[in-house]
């Protein structure tokens, strides 16, 4: 007995003084992914800012997702790729920083004349990110880009090294050949410089070597456009027709072609011009993506690219055109395709969307979930922005033209469902000008899907209906989805969810005079996801309901007002967290 005494008293000497510890560590841990408004089933780094998604690519059965990180802080800038990977698209391991700034570069020495200058002028000096050329810290930023899978060393790094392109963005000083006030020549102040580096991994993605000395594989003097400051983007793609790789890069208001056989020397092809809403903002993240048309052999060429300003609901959102690809040029579908771009969603919070690389027979989109125009609304610490889930693409044939439909990845429910519950079958009556919910009392949370078919009758048309989401216990508020027959628009209403949010613009209109629709909406901690009629139209919007009281938001419920409304196969899941604890 003593004998088993005196271990117990070792052992519990020992946890005496290793539990502590642990204990800290642990509840350090358990902090980070708990937060008011952390989102649980969408990607969010563990602390600090991220943007676009960058070099989406599966290899050796992982999904490889980088990004645009601030590694030092939760505001944009310090721009690094940040890394995370999973085996599911669903659940993703931070890993460390991929590709860090770039620190202690060369002089720059070249002459170039812009869009803006009546002659070439000089660029030289200390690159730097400050926009000060007297105290320049010798740093370009890693700005957005891609990689591809080299599985045949075709660029001599070695079988199936993952290649990454990206765009080295710095500022330096400019002069001109005016040596009247100074030897060096008449200094014309600081400018920006975007230019396209390349860096490779032979260990899976693991690590990468920035190639030739971090010089760029398309400088900024072959820009076409002569706009040294937005000169960005690359997303390289493989045109299987032509053998060979095609880079996409946006030049303020076009899309400029370059092609390559060896994935080092990059030759320029052709320009697609902006003819949409000429500059209002400037293009990014252009994604040129091959696609077989649904039901047929047929490859059509999409292409997808983000815009400052001007989308749907106000401020930066996505767009697409269809058309072919020679070889050289990208053909739009008809004369009128890029007059008329179609939007990829229509909420306020899908932004710098791109397709993973080495997916055969399915192409999968991830966005950044977040508007340019209202980021600085977003007050989450210790982390700012996430993605949206990643969607699978499909284009269709519809009349004459051709549309892309989106819907999560399958993944996503096979991973994260907890299971389906029905919330049966109803019919809601809202006699003239009164608007009638009908609550729903065998579920309730801040994370799920919700899904459910509505009809209804012209002679009974309501005017409107939909779901009430996150709504606080007492009832005044809650966030609403919904559609209106009359004006045949579904929305996202956020007006009475508590945030003081006057904006109400993430609305879509439905093509033809339906009498019934399909809503499914995916809700997170501080995100709601809604697809029309699987897939048809798409609205994302980044939501932090109830700031008082954030855990009172969790009751759900139908609505209409004005006349009468069917809803059957009312359907909800509860969603698990994908963070460890």
């Amino acid at each position: 007995m003593r004998k088993i005494v005196k271990v117990w008293i070792a052992l519990l000497l020992i946890l005496g003084i290793t539990l502590p510890v642990l204990s800290t560590k642990a509840k350090a841990e358990d902090a980070y992914y708990q937060e008011p408004y952390r989102d649980q089933y969408h990607y969010s780094a563990q602390q600090n800012w991220l943007n676009d998604p960058n070099g989406l690519i599966k290899y050796d059965g992982v999904y490889h997702m980088f990004y645009q990180y601030n590694p030092y802080g939760n505001q944009w800038g310090n721009m690094t790729w940040g890394h995370a990977t999973s085996t599911d698209l669903v659940h993703w391991k931070e890993q460390p920083v991929a590709i860090p700034e770039s620190d202690d570069n060369a002089w720059v020495d070249f002459w170039m004349k812009t869009k803006d200058d009546a002659k070439p002028v000089h660029y030289i000096g200390r690159p730097t990110t400050n926009w000060d050329a007297g105290n320049p810290n010798g740093k370009r930023y890693i700005f957005s880009g891609s990689v591809i899978l080299d599985k045949d060393n075709v660029a001599g790094f070695g079988k199936n090294t993952l290649i990454a392109y990206y765009t080295s963005t710095y500022q330096v000083a400019v002069r001109d050949d005016d040596y009247s006030k100074d030897s060096w020549g008449n200094y014309l102040g600081v400018r920006e410089v975007q230019e396209q580096n390349m860096a490779y991994s032979t260990d899976g993605g693991k690590t990468f070597t920035k190639y030739n000395h971090q010089n760029p594989v398309i400088p900024v003097t072959q820009v076409p456009t002569s706009d040294a400051g937005n000169f960005r983007d690359p997303k390289v793609v493989y045109d299987e027709a032509n053998k060979q790789w095609v880079m996409p890069l946006v030049s303020g208001q076009e899309v400029d072609i370059f092609t390559s056989t060896n994935l080092k020397d990059w030759t320029y092809q052709s320009a697609i011009k902006r003819e949409h809403d000429v500059g209002n903002g400037v293009w990014e993240c252009p994604d040129l993506i091959p696609m077989k048309v649904k039901g047929t052999n047929q490859t059509k060429w999409v292409l997808s690219i983000s815009v400052q300003q001007g989308a749907p609901a106000g401020g930066s959102g996505m767009q697409y055109f269809i058309g072919n690809f020679d070889g050289k040029t990208f053909i739009p579908e008809t004369k009128d395709t890029m007059k008329n771009p179609q939007w990829l969603d229509y909420g306020e919070d899908f932004y710098a969307g791109v397709t993973f690389g080495n997916t055969p027979g399915r192409t999968i989109m991830l966005g950044w979930m977040s508007n340019w125009s209202y980021v600085g609304e977003q007050k989450t610490s210790p982390w700012h922005g996430e993605m949206t889930l990643p969607r699978e693409l499909s284009l269709e044939k519809q009349g004459d033209s051709y549309v892309l439909k989106q819907q999560p990845v399958g993944e996503v429910d096979d991973t994260l469902s907890q299971g389906t519950i029905s919330l049966g079958d109803r019919k809601i009556n809202a006699t003239s000008k009164i608007y009638k919910t009908s609550q729903i009392n065998n579920f309730s949370g801040t994370q799920y899907k919700v899904s459910a078919d509505f009809s209804w009758k012209d002679k009974k048309k309501p005017n409107r209906f939909g779901f009430n989401l996150r709504e606080s216990e007492d009832g005044s508020k809650y966030i609403t989805v919904g559609y209106d027959p009359r004006s045949q628009l579904v929305y996202i209403d956020r007006t009475t969810d508590g945030e003081n949010i006057s904006r109400s613009n993430s609305k879509v209109k439905l093509e033809g005079d339906p009498t019934n629709v399909k809503l499914t909406v995916y809700v997170d901690t501080s995100s709601i996801e809604v697809f029309v009629n699987d897939g048809e139209k798409v609205l994302t919007q980044v939501v932090y309901p109830n700031p008082d009281h954030p855990l009172d938001s969790k009751k759900l419920s139908f609505f209409a007002s004005n006349g009468k409304v069917a809803i059957t196969h009312a359907i909800a899941s509860h969603f698990k967290s994908i963070w460890e604890k």
